[in-house]
């Protein structure tokens, strides 16, 4: 009796659904993994003050060099 339910599952409803909802829920998982990896790296290693600083002179270069075209 089991064999001829795995049978039909394996013949009528397997095809039909398949496996794609297993691997989106992995690559979820994976991908908030990396993300929390990420995200403590960030909060631990004090990076965020050095990114700010490039943005900040990377923002007064880009002035100065608006000025000097101006002027």
């Amino acid at each position: 009796m089991i064999t001829m339910a795995k049978m039909m599952y394996d013949m009528y409803i397997k095809p039909r659904l398949g496996e794609k909802g297993q691997d989106m829920v992995e690559y979820a998982l994976m991908l908030a993994i990396i993300v929390g990896i990420g995200w403590l790296i960030y909060q631990q290693s004090g990076i965020a003050k050095n990114i700010n600083a490039v943005f900040t002179n990377a923002g007064s270069l880009m002035n100065e060099a608006n000025n000097a075209k101006t002027n």
